[in-house]
C-alpha cells in the first residue's frame, strides 16, 4: 500500500510541471509588455482569491456595491422603455372622438 505522502509528492510534482507548460504557453514576459495593467489586475485578482480573501465581508460588500452599479442602467433603461411604452398607449388612446 503506498503512502498518502507520495501520492501528494506525485500531485505537487505534476501540478509544477502544469504550471511550467501554462508559463511557456502564456508567454508572461510578452503579455506584460504588451498588457501590463491587465496582468496586474488579473494578479491581484488571483492572490486576492488564493489569499482567502474571496470569503469575507470586505468581498461580500464589494459585490454588493459592483451588483448595484451595474443594475443601476438596467433598471434605468427598463423605465424608461417602459414609460415610453406607456405613453404610446396612451397617445393611441387619445384621437377624434
Amino acid at each position: 500500500m503506498e503512502r498518502p505522502e507520495r501520492h501528494l509528492l506525485d500531485l505537487l510534482a505534476e501540478l509544477g510541471e502544469t504550471a511550467v507548460e501554462l508559463y511557456e504557453r502564456i508567454d508572461l514576459r510578452r503579455e506584460m509588455e504588451e498588457h501590463p495593467y491587465r496582468t496586474l489586475a488579473i494578479a491581484a485578482g488571483l492572490g486576492y482569491v488564493l489569499g482567502g480573501g474571496l470569503f469575507t465581508s470586505f468581498t461580500r460588500r464589494m459585490v454588493g456595491v459592483g451588483a448595484r452599479i451595474l443594475l443601476l442602467p438596467v433598471a434605468q433603461a427598463t423605465l424608461g422603455q417602459l414609460i415610453s411604452e406607456l405613453e404610446a398607449d396612451l397617445g393611441e388612446g387619445e384621437g377624434p372622438g
